[in-house]
């Protein structure tokens, strides 16, 4: 059974304990969001002689959420990506994360001792990727996800909690293939090496040459774009349905937001500009001449990369534009 389906419903609600976890609105959307990307995640999940691996995937999901903890603590300094910091901020935050991932664990029928839990990894269940590989492939779609769901970077490390206690769950009691104390201890430790550790710059933040493949903006027909965003990495634009019928009711037309949305990731000077399903050439010359207010919103954002994309320092390359170095 695919880990997704383990818990397609919300664990039942209990009022007296879930109230130091937020609002039930905010359970929800992290339940929504922690789903969603296991979604995904189990899609690209790396194997190991076939199959995959507990240890490296409940690293990198633990990993996942230290890294969202670490950005949600706004650090002000330039150290490099992969430097580990001696960080009060985390020291404080951590247990926090890690009692909700308890937390949870207790839901789903867990018990655990401090003097059981395996903090030294058997050899067996040691990741066989490193943070920093964990981060380039996943930090991006986990983020948007995140984001789509309406959580800031806090809330994206605790949806990150859920997101462990169901992955130790399946390894655990469905599959068997690591012991629970040893999965505790390997979760605990990646959120603490996530929340210490400079991660690569998001995408579209700008990065230097290290990062290009990292720092793109899809664009296209909407689900096109967002799935190729969250299955290879990049930022798309997703604007909220609410705001939408907003500024359709107000007469309002709502290719405004998008050209804002494209224009900051221009200013963050995304490396390239992505569009996919889509024939650049062939789409600009079909709505030469036409009203451009009757476009396709991805076809308008084609049409003002046309005429101003050279201005801010992008050349045209097949269905992409690319940033001039």
């Amino acid at each position: 059974m695919p880990i997704f389906d383990l818990f397609k419903k919300s664990p039942k609600k209990d009022p007296a304990r879930d109230n130091p976890l937020g609002s039930p609105e905010m359970q929800k959307k992290r339940h929504d969001a922690a789903m969603e990307f296991l979604k995904a995640f189990q899609e690209r999940i790396p194997l190991l002689n076939g199959k995959p691996h507990a240890g490296t995937v409940l690293s990198a999901a633990a990993w996942l959420a230290g890294t969202s903890l670490y950005r949600s603590l706004n650090y002000k300094h330039t150290s490099a990506p992969g430097t580990f910091l001696l960080s009060n901020e985390a020291n404080e935050v951590v247990p926090k994360l890690i009692h909700i991932f308890l937390y949870y664990c207790h839901r789903n029928g867990f018990e655990f001792k401090s003097d059981q839990l395996v903090l030294k990894t058997p050899d067996e269940h040691k990741s066989t990727m490193e943070i920093r590989q964990v981060q380039e492939k996943f930090q991006d779609p986990y983020n948007a996800i995140m984001q789509k769901h309406g959580l800031d970077y806090l809330d994206g490390a605790k949806a990150g909690m859920i997101v462990c206690s169901i992955l130790l769950q399946y390894y655990c009691s469905r599959v068997k293939d690591i012991d629970p104390n040893v999965a505790v201890g390997i979760v605990s430790k990646g959120v603490i090496a996530g929340a210490k550790t400079v991660p690569p710059p998001p995408s579209g933040s700008g990065a230097g040459n290290e990062n290009k493949t990292h720092s793109r903006l899809v664009l296209g027909e909407r689900d096109a774009a967002i799935q190729e965003a969250l299955d290879n990495g990049g930022a798309f634009i997703d604007v909220n349905p609410e705001v939408l019928r907003t500024l359709k009711a107000g007469n309002i037309d709502p290719y405004m937001v998008y050209e804002q949305a494209l224009l900051l990731q221009i200013e963050k000077k995304v490396y390239r500009i992505d569009f996919v399903k889509a024939n650049v050439d062939e789409l600009s010359r079909e709505w030469k001449g036409k009203p451009q207010d009757q476009a396709p919103m991805h076809v308008r954002l084609i049409l003002w990369l046309n005429n101003n994309a050279s201005t801010h320092g992008y050349q045209q390359s097949g269905n992409s534009w690319v940033l001039k170095r």
